[in-house]
C-alpha cells in the first residue's frame, strides 16, 4: 500500500473527489492539508466522510492571513483531536504578499500548537528554508515534515540532523532536485506525497494521490530496490511516525 502525506483534497468538488478516490485502491491513507480556516473546516468535513482521508488543519501563510486566525484554527483542533492527523500545511513563504513578520509569528505559533497536541507539523517554504531551519532547531524533539522542500544540501544536512522527515512529491519524475534528494538522504526519513492537485508527473494533467506509483517507481530505480520493497520502507517510516 502506498501513502500521500500531502494532497489538498479539499480543492475538489464532489464529483471530481469521487473520480479520485475510485482511482485510489493501493493508496491506504490521504492527508488533506489545510491552507486557511475554511480550508480546515472542508477537511474535518471530509475526514469524517471518508475512511481514507485524513486532515491536517494548519494556516499557509497566504495574503489573507490574520493573526486572529490563529485563535480559530486552535479552537478548531481542540474540538476535532481524534480527527487531526498533523498541523500543516504550515511555514513561510518569501513570495506570499502576506507580512513575513506575521508568517514568523503565526509559524511559530502552530509549532507550538503542534507541540501541545503531540502532532507532526507539516512545513512548506519557499525563499525562507534557511529561517525555517533557525526556528527549528528550537524544536528538535517534535516531529517534522518538511513538504517539497528545496533549499541547499547544507540546509538539507542541517534538516537531516535535526531529524526531519522530506515528503518527496511525484515530480520527482522530472525534478534532478528530487532525485538528488531521494539519493542523499536516509531512506528512513523519506515520505510520499502529491501536493494533489499540483506537481503531477504528467503533463497538464492535475494531481492525484493514486499517481504516487510514480515516485514509487522512481524510488526503486534510484534505490535499485524492488517496488514493493520501497513501498515497504515508506509505510514502516509513516508508522514510525504514527506509531
Amino acid at each position: 500500500m502506498i501513502y500521500d502525506v500531502h494532497a489538498h483534497l479539499d480543492f475538489f468538488n464532489e464529483e471530481e473527489l469521487k473520480s479520485i478516490l475510485d482511482n485510489s485502491n493501493e493508496v491506504k491513507l490521504i492527508i488533506s492539508n489545510s491552507v486557511n480556516l475554511k480550508s480546515c473546516e472542508k477537511n474535518l468535513e471530509l475526514t469524517k466522510k471518508y475512511t481514507k482521508i485524513k486532515c491536517a488543519l494548519g494556516l499557509y501563510p497566504e495574503s489573507t492571513l490574520k493573526l486572529s486566525d490563529f485563535a480559530k484554527l486552535k479552537s478548531l483542533v481542540e474540538k476535532n483531536k481524534k480527527d487531526v492527523l498533523a498541523i500543516g500545511e504550515i511555514g513561510l513563504d518569501k513570495l506570499e504578499k502576506a507580512d513575513f513578520e506575521l508568517q514568523r509569528k503565526i509559524f511559530i505559533q502552530q509549532l507550538e500548537l503542534a507541540k501541545e497536541f503531540n502532532l507532526p507539523s507539516i512545513i512548506h517554504t519557499r525563499k525562507a528554508e534557511k529561517e525555517i531551519i533557525e526556528i527549528l532547531e528550537n524544536y528538535k524533539r517534535q516531529v517534522i515534515i518538511l513538504h517539497c522542500f528545496s533549499g541547499n544540501f547544507n540546509l538539507i544536512k542541517r534538516a537531516i540532523e535535526l531529524g526531519c522527515y522530506f515528503s518527496i512529491p511525484t515530480n520527482i519524475v522530472r525534478s534532478e532536485h528530487f532525485q538528488k534528494l531521494a539519493r542523499e538522504i536516509p531512506r528512513e526519513r523519506i515520505l510520499t506525497e502529491t501536493d494533489t492537485p499540483y506537481l503531477s508527473p504528467y503533463k497538464e494533467t492535475k494531481n492525484q494521490p493514486a499517481y504516487i506509483k510514480e515516485t514509487i517507481k522512481k524510488l526503486s530505480e534510484l534505490w535499485n530496490l524492488p517496488k514493493k520493497e520501497v513501498e515497504s520502507q515508506i509505510e514502516k517510516n509513516f508508522n514510525k511516525i504514527y506509531s
